[in-house]
């Protein structure tokens, strides 16, 4: 992944503009990362390790599928959302340092098609934040990504992933979610549009302005 840039909006949005170097060697990275299941040996139960090893594995075989019928010259739209998925992630536990926690469809209930957020993490500050990611080929995704964000929150989505979300993050952190204070990272397809532009057009979304009043707010702009 080359990261082209990351800056500050405020003292509590940050913006990152990245791209994979090479669309097929990503694809493969990915999916070495979603096969790797080390993190379940974390736990110390037996029972536990099965559980989220049940989840899993079908779910990554199903990703997998997905990543590998796409290629470097052309990509479907369902591995284009995991590309923008694992990069928005990547940035968030390598680049801010914040937590790294496994892609919600690996140990959620559901094989795909997650009906909560993407991918989570916490940071430094005991707050979980609730990522998004949207990919379309012909233009920015931020809107659909925002909107979709905006629209979990009413519906309390992200209150739900919390049931899965105990095993991951501290108690204070779950804590403060379910008292509000919580943050929420949108990783998104880019297109030309040059960064300060793109900004602009960001911060005067509607949905944007309804979700920069929580704690923290990540953008992860993926040129694909």
């Amino acid at each position: 992944m080359k990261i082209h840039e990351i800056v500050r909006i405020s003292n509590k949005v940050t913006f990152a503009r990245v791209e994979p170097e090479d669309l097929s060697k990503t694809l493969l990275e990915i999916i070495k990362v979603i096969s790797d299941l080390s993190w379940i040996k974390k736990f110390d139960e037996d029972f536990l390790q099965e559980s989220f090893e049940s989840r899993a594995l079908p779910t990554v075989n199903d990703i997998c599928i997905k990543l590998e019928n796409s290629d470097g010259d052309k990509i479907t739209s369902e591995a284009g959302e995991y590309v923008v998925s694992e990069l928005s992630r990547e940035v968030l536990y390598s680049e801010l340092k914040y937590s790294n926690i496994p892609l919600s469809e690996l140990y959620s209930k559901q094989i795909s098609g997650n009906p909560g957020f993407d991918f989570h993490s916490e940071n430094m500050s005991d707050i979980i934040l609730f990522g998004e990611a949207k990919y379309l080929n012909d233009r920015n995704a931020y809107g659909t990504g925002l909107k979709q964000i905006v629209e979990f929150v009413r519906d309390k989505k992200d209150i739900k992933d919390l049931a899965d979300l105990r095993d991951f993050c501290s108690p204070q952190a779950l804590k403060n979610a379910q008292l509000g204070i919580k943050g929420y990272a949108i990783g998104f397809a880019a297109k030309g549009t040059d960064t300060d532009n793109l900004i602009i057009n960001i911060q005067n979304n509607v949905n944007y302005q309804i979700i920069e009043k929580y704690s923290e707010v990540v953008l992860v702009a993926v040129n694909i």
